[in-house]
């Protein structure tokens, strides 16, 4: 029985510096906590997908929260704020 395969697309996308200074920490943890290689392309759609996701949980004050911090460019991860957002995903 053969796999189907899901087709790539390359595009290419320019990401705010302080995104993707937050994006190379989350690909550096990666990296450091599982002992393999994570490519950003990788780590990027793992974040896409989760994120897309979620959706369907977030609030209006959620989206407002993110609009936010785009603007304000003042993008933060602290631990809890991962905790609690891989909880409400399980959920």
């Amino acid at each position: 029985m053969a796999t189907k395969s899901v087709p790539k697309s390359k595009k290419s996308i320019t990401l705010e510096k302080e995104i993707e200074t937050k994006v190379r920490r989350i690909q550096a943890r990666l990296i450091e906590k599982t002992d393999q290689t994570w490519s950003l392309s990788v780590v990027l759609n793992i974040l896409v997908s989760a994120g897309l996701m979620q959706t369907k949980k977030m609030t209006r004050a959620d989206w407002q929260k993110i609009k936010n911090l785009v603007d304000d460019k003042t993008i933060t991860f602290s631990e809890d704020l991962i905790s609690d957002f891989v909880k409400r995903m399980a959920e």
